[in-house]
C-alpha cells in the first residue's frame, strides 16, 4: 500500500512528458510547413517578378498614364536596330562615293552611341513620353489617324503604290530674283564669264572621256530598318510581293521582339505627330529677312585690323579674301557667303552682319572660328527654301512640345529603366549574323 502513491506520480510525469513531446513535434511540423510555404512563395514571386511583374513595371508616367518596361525594352531594341541599319547604309555610301569624312563621322558617331545603352534608352524614353503628349493634344483637338492611313504609310515606306507611283511635285516657292543696285555693283566684282576653249586639233570621238557628275551627299538619306530590299526592276511589285517583303521585314526585326501591332503603332505615332506638327506650324512664316554677305577670316585681331587697313587703302575685298582668308570653303569666291537667314551663322557673326548697311564693312568681329571682317552686299525679305522652312517648322514644333509638357506631371523612374535598358542588338554581333 505505501508504494501506490509513487506509481501515480510516475504515470503523471510520463503523460506530461509525452504531451510536451507531441506539442514540440506539432510546432516543428507547422514550422517546417511555414518555411516551405515561404520558400515556395519566394520562388513563385521570383518567377513572376522576372516575367509578368518585370514586363509590367512602370518606367515612366505621364499624368498617371504608364509606360511599361516591356514596351520600353522593345522600343530601345527597335531604335538600336535602326541605328545599326543607318550605319550600314552609310558604309555603303562611303564605298560608293569613296572616302568621305562626313560618312565616316556619321558611322563612328552611331557606333559610339550604341556603346552607351543608357544614352539610347533615355532618348527612347523621352520620345515615348513625347508620343503620349502628342496623343493627348490630338485627342483634345479632334486629330486622329485611321487604319487606312497606317496601311498607306507602310506601303509607301516599302515603295509599293497600288494606284501608281506618285509624280514628285516641285515644292519650291517661285519668286523674283532681285537685281543688284548701283551700290552693290560698285562693291562686287562681276563674276567673269568663261571663254569658250578653242580646239586647235580635231579630237577623235573615242578619245573623249566623259566626266562623272558628282551626286551631292545632302540628297542621300538613310533607309530605315523596315525598308524592304528593292525587287528587280523586271519583276512587277504586286500586293503579294509587298506582303512577302513586309513579312521579311518583320522577321528581320525579330531581334527587337517587335510584332505587326508594334510596327503599326510606330507608324501611327509618326503620322499623328506629323498631323499635330502641321497644325502647330500652320501659320509659320514662309519668308523672312535674309542678308547677302562676304567675309575674310583670320586668326588674330591684329591680322583683322591689318586687313581692314588694306581695304581702306583701296585693295579689292575679293582679292584679299583669296589671298589670306582661312575659310577655304569660300576664299576663292571672294569670301562670298551667299544669302542666309537668322539662326544659321555664329551668333556674334550674325549680329554684326545684320547690323550693317549695304556696302558697309564691319570692324573686327570675333567668333568661335576666329576674327572676321564682314561686308554686307544685300538685305531683303526672301522666301524660305524647303530646307529652311523645314528647320523653322522643326524648331517651332520642338518649342511647342517643350511648353506643352509643362502642363503634365511627368515621372521617370531611372533606377528601373536603367536596370533593364538593353544593350542589344549589338553592332558587331548583328553584322556577323548577316554573313552567316
Amino acid at each position: 500500500m505505501p508504494n501506490a502513491p509513487e506509481q501515480k506520480k510516475f504515470v503523471n510525469k510520463h503523460k506530461a512528458r509525452l504531451e510536451r513531446e507531441q506539442q514540440q513535434r506539432r510546432i516543428m511540423v507547422i514550422s517546417a510547413i511555414v518555411v516551405a510555404a515561404l520558400i515556395f512563395i519566394v520562388l513563385v514571386y521570383g518567377v513572376v517578378d522576372q516575367t509578368v511583374l518585370k514586363n509590367n513595371k512602370a518606367v515612366a508616367k505621364v499624368d498617371g498614364e504608364t509606360i511599361r518596361s516591356v514596351d520600353f525594352v522593345k522600343q530601345v531594341k527597335f531604335t538600336r536596330l535602326n541605328m545599326i541599319q543607318d550605319a550600314l547604309q552609310y558604309e555603303q555610301f562611303a564605298q560608293y562615293f569613296g572616302t568621305d569624312n562626313q560618312f565616316t563621322a556619321y558611322i563612328e558617331q552611331i557606333k559610339s552611341q550604341l556603346t552607351l545603352p543608357e544614352y539610347v534608352g533615355e532618348q527612347v524614353l523621352d520620345n515615348m513620353i513625347n508620343n503620349i503628349i502628342v496623343a493627348k493634344y490630338a485627342a483634345d483637338n479632334g486629330i486622329s489617324v485611321t487604319e487606312a492611313e497606317v496601311d498607306e504609310e507602310i506601303r509607301k515606306q516599302f515603295g509599293f503604290y497600288p494606284n501608281g507611283t506618285p509624280t514628285p511635285e516641285n515644292t519650291a516657292t517661285p519668286f523674283a530674283t532681285s537685281t543688284m543696285n548701283p551700290t552693290q555693283y560698285a562693291i562686287v566684282t562681276a563674276t567673269p564669264t568663261a571663254e569658250p576653249t578653242v580646239v586647235t586639233e580635231e579630237v577623235a570621238p573615242e578619245e573623249v572621256t566623259p566626266e562623272a557628275t558628282e551626286i551631292p551627299t545632302e540628297a542621300v538619306e538613310a533607309t530605315p530598318a523596315f525598308t524592304s530590299t528593292p525587287l528587280p526592276t523586271a519583276t512587277p511589285y504586286t500586293e503579294a510581293g509587298f506582303q512577302e517583303a513586309y513579312k521579311g521585314a518583320l522577321e528581320n526585326m525579330s531581334v527587337t521582339d517587335f510584332s505587326d501591332k508594334d510596327l503599326r503603332d510606330y507608324f501611327r505615332n509618326s503620322l499623328l505627330r506629323q498631323k499635330v506638327s502641321e497644325k502647330i506650324t500652320a501659320d509659320i512664316a514662309t519668308e523672312g529677312e535674309q542678308i547677302w554677305a562676304r567675309h575674310i577670316l583670320v586668326a588674330t585681331e591684329e591680322e583683322a585690323n591689318a586687313v581692314i587697313q588694306r581695304l581702306e587703302n583701296g585693295e579689292d575685298f575679293a582679292l584679299v579674301a583669296a589671298e589670306i582668308s582661312l575659310d577655304t570653303s569660300n576664299k576663292d569666291t571672294g569670301g562670298d557667303l551667299n544669302w542666309f537667314g537668322k539662326g544659321v551663322m555664329d551668333t556674334a557673326f550674325e549680329e554684326a552682319a545684320y547690323a550693317l548697311t549695304i556696302g558697309e564693312t564691319s570692324s573686327a568681329v570675333q567668333s568661335q572660328f576666329g576674327w572676321h571682317i564682314i561686308q554686307l552686299l544685300g538685305k531683303e525679305v526672301r522666301p524660305l527654301t524647303d530646307t529652311q522652312l523645314s528647320q523653322e517648322q522643326q524648331t517651332m514644333f520642338s518649342d511647342w512640345l517643350t511648353t506643352e509638357k509643362e502642363k503634365y506631371t511627368i515621372e521617370k523612374y531611372e533606377q528601373i529603366w536603367k536596370a533593364i535598358v538593353p544593350s542589344e542588338p549589338d553592332y558587331t554581333t548583328y553584322v556577323n549574323s548577316l554573313s552567316q
